[in-house]
């Protein structure tokens, strides 16, 4: 079995044509983090922080490739953890208060043609329970900044998707605030977009009243493994016969 799985994995190598110039990408970043509060301290409780990142990398759907990596913390540190295949790859961190990932994943052509895609993800999730010393409100100012790239001229073939989401408020669910971005690369005309801003949102509370923070980033890309129909280059056709030749000498020499 493990000569099959090598001879394949020559004809496959063999019948490898160019990669395409365009990759999918995505990109979540916060650019800041800062609070003020109108009266009193706020306090954040040690015991309730918790972050936690994922990064997962498959080329051919894991057939040629693929990693993973993924950990939670108990309290705020700066982490980092990345995951890497041939044709794949993401990262995802923490520092201090901001949240970065990073996903990719480049075009081949490849045989035989139902090759699955290659995909990349990165996760990342930040929270904790705060409260003040007194009455008041806190005022958090985020910054953060997304980023998607895919092939405008085959946009669902290779794409890219990164969200930000942002949930926080009093603890006993009395007040609340929902914030997200989120971009597709297929819904860009040219299959790249950006996107940056500020949330700037206020949590009140009565002293000693716990409020709840909780900040997410995904990014994710796909690429086709296979190449568009069309009629393949003598050079292509050369390299493909390699490895059909490659295959059966190394089965013969098996018989």
């Amino acid at each position: 079995m493990n000569h099959r799985i090598t001879s394949f994995g020559l004809a496959l190598a063999l019948t490898l044509g160019a990669a395409a110039s365009q990759a999918a990408v995505a990109r979540f970043d916060t650019t800041s983090f800062s609070y003020s509060v109108s009266s009193g301290a706020l306090n954040w409780s040690t015991a309730d922080q918790y972050q936690r990142l994922d990064t997962e990398a498959a080329s051919g759907g894991g057939a040629l490739g693929y990693d993973s990596a993924s950990n939670d913390w108990s309290s705020w540190a700066s982490q980092a953890l990345a995951a890497s295949s041939p044709y794949a790859g993401a990262s995802a961190a923490t520092a201090g208060q901001t949240l970065q990932g990073n996903a990719q994943a480049t075009r081949t052509n490849l045989l035989p043609i139902d090759v699955p895609a290659h995909t990349s993800r990165a996760y990342a999730n930040q929270a904790g329970v705060f409260s003040l010393t007194e009455d008041g409100t806190v005022t958090f100012t985020i910054g953060w900044r997304i980023e998607v790239q895919g092939d405008a001229s085959d946009p669902l073939a290779d794409y890219g998707h990164a969200l930000m989401a942002l949930m926080a408020g009093a603890y006993d669910g009395s007040t609340g605030t929902s914030l997200n971005e989120e971009l597709f690369s297929f819904d860009a005309v040219s299959g790249l977009a950006v996107a940056s801003g500020t949330w700037v949102f206020d949590v009140t509370l009565a002293a000693g009243q716990l409020g709840y923070y909780d900040l997410t980033g995904t990014a994710s890309a796909e690429a086709s493994a296979q190449g568009a129909a069309e009629v393949p280059e003598p050079a292509s056709l050369a390299l493909f016969g390699a490895g059909l030749a490659a295959l059966l000498g190394l089965r013969r020499r098996r018989g």
